[in-house]
């Protein structure tokens, strides 16, 4: 009763909607659209919006959740690597099929921005730097799954209070670092690592409970505990409540440092709660374009297409316009994506 593939590419899928919702709809002034404001004048898709920063948390649980398991039935590290360095390759022939397709649209449209320099581009090839905002975890997750062995060692060996209270801790210490910069030498090259390290430290923390809920089986803990005690029903209402009462706590306590709580929380309602087919279809959907969504959401917005999806003025047409350029625009990436991917052995 443990995650399937399908149950992480369904929970990816919930993943890319927050991120979309993030994106586009977490800001209170200056609005592209028209939406429903509440009385302090906040628009009140900003608080959707808001919650959505659970995203990157959502997508790093399901990331540990998986290298746990396959760590699990590799037959040595050296196995593992191998396996996931072909998986990254994969992963990386996407993201350069994207950039490459960008590239040569910023060409064609003109844009400043996108190509920019040939250094500016090749910056952006090796994951130095980003033409979009989004793109920033790229780099970490591949570090992430990188360090994934080191991880597993740890996880393995040491004290499941230790570790987590270490991970709460380094977490702590990157948020104050990316959000307020304690830090910052003044030179490029070090201030640059210290950025990769604070992003890569807020994203660590639901990575490594990802590996810990396979690592004790708590999804059929739980599960099994549920079906004995709570009809599903009861569940569904139990979990729309709690998402509300998340929902309104968010909007009082404005900060990304809850993401990772409000994430893992959400992960286990979502994965519970008996969906029917349908709705796992669509979310399955999702997940299955969830990574060219991530990478091409924002030249729609704000780099080369700036404002295109906001001339539908609607909150909820705007969103569906979003996902049907993306999802569009995906199965391009994906007719050149599938074909090469088969050379990767």
């Amino acid at each position: 009763m443990e995650l399937s593939k399908s149950d992480t590419k369904m929970t990816k899928g919930l993943a890319i909607l927050f991120m979309v919702l993030l994106h586009l709809f977490a800001r209170k002034t200056n609005l592209p659209y028209e939406c429903i404001k509440l009385g302090n004048g906040v628009p009140l898709i900003y608080y959707f919006g808001l919650f959505g920063d659970c995203c990157v948390a959502i997508y790093c649980f399901c990331s540990g959740y998986a290298m746990q398991l396959i760590l699990e039935k590799a037959k040595s590290l050296k196995e593992y690597y191998k396996g996931r360095l072909k998986s990254l390759l994969k992963f990386l022939t996407n993201y350069w099929i994207v950039l490459i397709l960008f590239v040569i649209v910023g060409l064609i449209t003109g844009d400043s921005d996108v190509p920019g320099s040939f250094k500016n581009f090749v910056l952006n090839f090796f994951l130095l730097r980003s033409y979009n905002g989004a793109w920033w975890f790229v780099l970490i997750y591949v570090i992430l799954v990188l360090l994934s062995g080191t991880m597993y060692s740890m996880v393995k060996k040491y004290n499941p209070i230790i570790i987590n209270v270490l991970f709460i801790i380094i977490y702590g210490l990157a948020y104050i670092q990316r959000m307020k910069v304690v830090i910052n030498v003044g030179i490029v090259s070090v201030d640059s690592v210290l950025s990769i390290l604070a992003l890569l430290g807020t994203s660590i923390l639901p990575f490594v409970w990802g590996m810990y809920f396979y690592k004790y089986k708590l999804f059929t803990k739980i599960r099994l505990y549920l079906n004995n005690h709570i009809s599903n029903n009861l569940l569904v209402v139990i979990s729309i409540l709690a998402l509300i009462i998340m929902i309104i706590a968010h909007g009082i306590v404005q900060s990304l440092i809850v993401a990772p709580f409000t994430g893992l929380i959400t992960i286990v309602l979502f994965n519970v709660v008996k969906k029917s087919e349908w709705i796992n279809k669509i979310f399955l959907f999702f997940g299955e374009h969830s990574t060219n969504i991530w990478l091409t959401h924002m030249f729609f917005y704000a780099v080369i297409f700036k404002n295109l999806v906001f001339t539908v003025k609607y909150p909820l047409l705007i969103l569906l316009f979003m996902l049907a350029i993306t999802i569009g625009v995906s199965y391009v990436i994906n007719l050149i994506y599938k074909p090469l991917c088969k050379l990767i052995k």
